[in-house]
């Protein structure tokens, strides 16, 4: 069985629209973007390499973050709270 070219998702937020957009495409089309972006990591061995509900969770509310980071609108209709300890954290606004 013959590998699969590596692909990425692009996420995007659409002020105008207020859309999240999802973009499934080749990492070789998005090659020189990626060399010169930060990057935010996330080992699965830091999840004991159990991507479940939890780790998908996490890792949603990490990208709204960052698009909310740049979008003033987006962030104002965040009604997320960001622990999962217990403690009854306000929504992040």
């Amino acid at each position: 069985m013959e590998a699969k070219r590596p692909t990425c998702v692009i996420t995007l937020y659409d002020e105008e629209t207020q859309t999240i957009s999802y973009h499934h495409v080749a990492q070789s089309a998005v090659a020189a973007a990626i060399g010169k972006s930060a990057s935010f990591d996330v080992p699965l061995a830091d999840f004991g390499h159990k991507v479940d509900d939890e780790f998908a969770r996490k890792l949603g509310v990490m990208i709204l973050l960052i698009l909310a980071g740049r979008s003033p609108s987006l962030k104002s209709q965040l009604a997320i709270t960001t622990s999962t300890s217990g403690d009854s954290e306000p929504p992040t606004t």
